[in-house]
């Protein structure tokens, strides 16, 4: 949008409504012509705003003059000619080229209703009150529509509202919303009212002697010729729609990643289950294992000490060797197996490594860097933000102290402050100030407290997220030397199997053909040292084969106790990305068709600025229908001190058409 243009048309509107109310009369247009009429509305009201007098003053070019008006009386202002009132007629014939005559309506609903009220010192006061009076002093001022005035002016006209205060008797003059200018010692206060709008204005000042001119009010009908270039504007709001839409795209994939990685997380869980289990059911075997070699041992060890009780060791020896058969027989694994313990392992540490590289893209994206540099696309710096606060903060602290300071002056030089109603309310206003300060200081701290919490969560967000880096680089390193003894125990238990092949069928030979030996028994007596010897290193491998399985055991319980938790954060992160889409979504949904939107409202406020489709009309009755324009003077009493009555010169003075005027406004 071209804001130039715009701001342009406004204030060559407010400048030519400001002169209107500097001067207290009509900015006339050039010479109608014939037929064609101007009507100027004058409005006197008193100091509160209450419509008191209806003067309009009628402008036309020569010729036979007819026009309507419900006036109570009506009078020509620069021609001698006659003018006659029939009812609501109003005729005349002027040879002049420009004539003004002026009509007065009673009763007459003027289309705003203004509201002026007084309020000293917290209590509301008359005009007449308030006149030579000292103190706080608030005006209000409140213009909205009159219903009851029949045609549409206040959807059709600007107003500007004026009024001057003496700054010799005004201090400390603010006035929200305002244009304030200075004119030698005066404050002018100006406010601008677009068609189809109210006013709703508060004034402040610390008066002295108080006196006030006259406010004035003026309304035309506004007509600005606006070009609007919304050529950038809609280019933003283009790139926001663009943007949303990737927002809403990379929130989708996003939760689309997270749920393909809770599926391999699920299948890295399941895998470690897998694991463990296997693992268990090796533990098991080698343990029978370990205890029939154990108990093979002794039987051996028990035979070579007992010789003379060879009958009963024997017997020992062939419940040993049953046991042994019968644990060898729980033992098996294949080549098979030890494949897929190997797989399972690799695939494991590949989902460690899948999780790794996700943590880390995770961990560059979020940041409160990160999140900064978002908010400054977006047009907001924090760093400015804060140092705003901070700045406002330190500038409202020594305000507070500067007024805490006054308050203190007047309670240590006025002990009895409280009974003396000005200082009373001096000090009371000073209190409410410091409070509203302080309020306003708690604001900007909670929002500083804010922006440091946000950096402060992010940051041990990041920082957690740094941790879990950590974490899973520490797991991935770890599995990784855990993968290459699954692989180096694959291979030993690979030549094992081999062996244990053979330990299996000798033992079955040696339980065959165990009663054959036991006849030779007495040989046999003769090596079993020699027996018994060789077998402890047997049993010593077996006793190291399970001490390691048992290790590895509780190995896979602990990867499978972590593969779990991993796969519960999983399930969180993917529960929250798809919170994030759905939010994504609903925002895009709502900003889709927002340049429509954006059209409309600029259309919408150039109609309520514009007045191209507008046909004037009279403001005095319905019947005039060549109104060129209409124009409103509305003027206030002044508030003014009662003076001493001076004897009033009875001389009767002719006027002259602008002293006429002027007389309507009792200047």
């Amino acid at each position: 949008m071209n804001k130039k243009r715009i701001i342009a048309g406004v204030l060559a509107a407010s400048v030519m409504i400001g002169n209107m109310a500097m001067t207290g009369t009509s900015v006339y247009a050039s010479t109608p012509s014939n037929g064609q009429k101007e009507e100027v509305v004058y409005i006197m009201t008193d100091a509160n705003g209450k419509a008191d007098t209806v003067d309009v003053v009628n402008i036309f070019g020569k010729g036979d003059i007819m026009d309507y008006g419900n006036y109570s009386s009506v009078k020509m202002l620069t021609a001698a000619d006659t003018i006659t009132q029939n009812g609501d007629t109003i005729t005349f014939s002027t040879n002049k080229d420009k004539v003004y005559y002026q009509g007065t309506m009673n009763d007459a609903q003027i289309p705003w209703n203004i509201s002026i009220t007084y309020i000293l010192d917290g209590k509301v006061r008359s005009a007449e009150e308030l006149a030579g009076q000292s103190g706080a002093l608030k005006i209000q001022i409140q213009i909205t529509e009159n219903t009851k005035c029949s045609n549409d002016f206040f959807n059709n006209y600007a107003l500007q509202a004026a009024l001057t205060l003496d700054t010799k008797r005004c201090k400390n003059i603010t006035a929200d919303g305002a244009t304030l200018a200075n004119a030698g010692a005066d404050k002018q206060i100006s406010y601008t009212i677009l068609p189809g709008k109210g006013l709703d204005a508060v004034i402040t000042a610390e008066v002295a002697d108080f006196e006030m001119d006259a406010i004035a009010i003026n309304g035309i009908k506004l007509n600005l010729n606006i070009e609007i270039d919304d050529a950038e504007l809609m280019g933003k709001v283009t790139e926001i729609m663009d943007a949303s839409a990737k927002l809403n795209d990379g929130a989708a994939t996003l939760s689309d990643g997270t749920a393909k990685l809770n599926d391999a997380g699920g299948n890295l869980s399941s895998g470690a289950d897998l694991l463990y289990d296997a693992t268990s059911t090796l533990n098991s075997g080698i343990s029978s294992l370990s205890q029939g070699a154990r108990t093979m041992q002794e039987g051996l060890d028990t035979l070579n000490a007992k010789s003379s009780t060879l009958t009963s060791g024997s017997t020992q020896i062939k419940e040993a060797l049953a046991t042994m058969q019968s644990s060898l027989a729980d033992v098996s694994v294949s080549t098979e197996q030890l494949k897929q313990l190997t797989d399972s392992s690799s695939a494991i540490s590949q989902g460690i490594s899948d999780l790794y590289d996700g943590a880390v893209t995770l961990q560059t994206n979020l940041s409160y860097e990160a999140y900064r540099g978002a908010m400054n696309q977006n047009g907001l710096n924090i760093d400015d933000l804060k140092y705003g606060n901070s700045a406002a903060i330190t500038t409202l602290s020594e305000q507070m102290a500067g007024l805490q300071a006054l308050l203190n002056d007047i309670q240590t030089a006025y002990p009895q402050y409280a009974e003396d109603e000005t200082l009373a309310a001096q000090a009371a206003q000073l209190e409410a100030q410091i409070t509203s300060l302080s309020e306003i200081a708690g604001l900007l701290n909670g929002n500083n407290a804010a922006i440091g919490g946000t950096e402060t969560y992010l940051n041990t967000v990041s920082s957690g997220v740094d941790s879990l880096v950590s974490g899973l680089l520490d797991l991935k390193d770890k599995y990784e030397t855990y993968d290459a003894a699954i692989v180096a125990l694959a291979n030993t238990l690979s030549g094992l199997a081999v062996n244990m092949s053979s330990l299996k069928n000798g033992i079955e030979q040696l339980v065959t053909n165990y009663a054959a030996f036991d006849s030779g028994i007495t040989e046999y007596t003769n090596g079993t040292a020699a027996i018994a010897a060789g077998y402890s290193e047997l049993v010593d491998g077996v006793s190291t084969l399970a001490a390691g399985s048992k290790e590895l055991l509780e190995g896979t319980g602990t990867l499978k106790q972590g593969t779990s938790d991993l796969y519960d954060g999983m399930i969180s992160l993917g529960d929250g990305a798809a919170d994030l889409n759905d939010g994504t979504s609903e925002f895009y949904e709502k900003t889709s068709d927002m340049d429509t939107q954006v059209e409309e409202s600029i259309e919408e406020m150039i109609a309520s600025i514009s007045g191209d489709e507008t046909e004037t009309v009279s403001f005095v009755s319905d019947k005039n229908k060549n109104v060129k324009s209409v124009q409103f003077v509305i003027k206030t009493s002044a508030i003014e001190k009662e003076e001493a009555v001076i004897a009033e010169d009875t001389t009767t003075t002719k006027l002259n058409f602008w002293q006429k005027l002027l007389h309507l406004f009792g200047k």
